[in-house]
């Protein structure tokens, strides 16, 4: 019986072949870090662009007000509201018209839960309540990128049913 011979270079390249392999996993694990590292704090929303075949509208209109507050354990909260909603004439939330109903929810959304981001920059928002209760309990995909201080986050199932939303937030000081 013949034993085989294993080349001493052979050996080396499989070698080396494991390490480059680990090193790649490892960048990865890396960059998804470094990516929540930048996420977590509080961010101020700018503005919010729904694009459906090329007509983009401000939904929440050209000054929104919101923020999204990403904690290091994985937790976050957001809501974003339009400037100038009607106030209740009754003064109680709970006995609005129609109408004012209607313009309440078309002016507003939040949520909460937690979160986490693969190395590909992929938010995965895990939604425990939403002000949209289609949103309740599911699992929400963003794509974000951060620079600097500016957060770019695409969203390409947006609560409005058609098109994709930009928004875009500052880090709040």
């Amino acid at each position: 019986m013949k034993k085989a011979v294993v080349s001493p270079m052979s050996t080396i390249c499989k070698m080396l072949l494991v390490t480059v392999i680990g090193m790649v996993f490892a960048a990865d694990h890396v960059q998804a870090q470094a990516s929540k590292k930048q996420l977590v704090g509080t961010w101020s929303v700018v503005s919010v662009v729904n694009d459906v075949n090329g007509k983009k509208i401000d939904l929440y209109g050209p000054n929104p007000k919101g923020q999204y507050i990403f904690t290091a354990d994985g937790h976050f909260a957001g809501d974003i509201m339009r400037l100038g909603r009607p106030k209740f004439a009754s003064n109680n939330r709970t006995a609005g018209t129609a109408d004012e109903n209607k313009e309440a929810m078309a002016g507003y959304i939040a949520n909460f839960g937690t979160y986490e981001i693969a190395s590909d920059g992929t938010l995965t928002l895990h939604v425990v309540g939403c002000s949209f209760p289609n949103w309740d309990a599911t699992e929400q995909k963003r794509h974000i990128q951060i620079k600097g201080d500016e957060l770019r986050w695409e969203n390409a199932g947006p609560s409005t049913g058609s098109g994709s939303n930009v928004i875009i937030m500052k880090r709040a000081k």
